[in-house]
Order: C-alpha cells, then structure tokens, then sequence
C-alpha cells in the first residue's frame, strides 16, 4: 500500500483522504471539457478552462471528516454523478452512475498536496487551432480504469464506496439540473 493523500473543500468542513497513492492506483489527468468546466460554474465559479482530475477506484476516497456534507447532481438525466460539499458548494468528484463502475475522479485543486501525484498524462478534449479538440493519451487511460474496474468488481471491493451504498443506490440523492441551470452553467464557459 503506498501513502495516503488529504482533499478538503474549500471551507475545510469536508475532510478525507486518498489511500494508496502510488502510480498503478491512479492516472493524472486534465479535461477540457465543457461538463468538467460547467461543474464549476453551475456553483457561480470562475471558468477553470481545463481540470485536474485525479481517476481512481472509489474504495480508495475515505471521507474523515464532515461527511453529511457530500451532495450530489448531474448536469443532465444521463450525466455522471458530480459530487460536492454542500457546506461551501465546491466540486470535488465525478462518478459513474452505478456503483461497479467503481471509478473516480478526485479534482486536483482540492488535493492537499496536488504536486505529489506528478504530472499529467492524459488531456482530453484539449482544443485545437481552427476549433474541435483532441484527445492525448486517451487509450492508456481507457486501458488502467477497465483494468481497475475489472479487479474491484473480481474482488468485491467496489462495495467499499463513501458515494454508493451496499445496494448500489448513490449515498446522497441526485438532484438533475434544470435546462435553465445547465444552459446557465455552461454560459460560464470561455470558448
């Protein structure tokens, strides 16, 4: 087992850490994405433009302290989960929306000591010249979460998840945003 790594939101009330830190456990990422980006804005947030996202297996995310804080939303009825701390309304993870998806994504700026989990080595839909976007390192990243994915659901791990109880139902109840919020959310978003 490696070292453990602290999150908090922004007001502290929401403590935890992530177990394991070693480089097979995790894949580093940055999205560009608009849905990554609006998850900020929805909560009246600066525009990031682009996302640190740290992808793990979510029996790794233990929340230490202020736990009745975690809420959760999506920004469509067919969106992943996008969990936050009510407390102070900071984004802090993504999910799939069923539970032996096992996977997570912990956004770096909420990391204690981001620079520990090294440099990225993935981008998604990073914008081009000309418009559209690419993807670099995609393949890589598909391959560790279907291999992590595979392990937990092998195991029986995927049961130990702070964001799905034992039945597979998510700990929080998602609220879906409105067209209204959605549309609001992404005109937050810088071209």
């Amino acid at each position: 087992m490696g070292e453990h790594l602290g999150f908090a939101c922004t007001c502290g009330k929401l403590r935890g850490e992530i177990t394991d830190v070693t480089p097979a456990a995790y894949t580093n990422i940055v999205c560009h994405c608009a849905d990554c980006r609006s998850a900020y804005t929805h909560f009246g947030l600066a525009d990031p433009e682009k996302v640190g996202i740290l992808q793990t297996t979510q029996d790794r995310v233990k929340i230490t302290q202020g736990g009745e804080h975690l809420r959760v939303f999506r920004l469509s009825g067919k969106g992943a989960l996008r969990w936050y701390a009510k407390c102070c309304d900071t984004p802090l993870f993504f999910t799939p929306t069923k539970a032996r998806a096992v996977h997570v994504g912990i956004n770096t700026d909420r990391l204690d000591q981001p620079e520990r989990v090294g440099k990225p080595v993935v981008e998604g839909f990073k914008p081009v010249p000309g418009g559209g976007h690419k993807h670099i390192g995609a393949g890589r990243m598909v391959a560790r979460m279907a291999t992590r994915i595979a392990a937990k659901n092998l195991n029986g791990e995927w049961r130990n998840s702070p964001f799905f109880d034992d039945e597979g139902a998510p700990t929080a109840t998602p609220k879906v945003l409105t067209r209204e919020q959605r549309a609001a959310a992404l005109q937050g978003i810088r071209v």
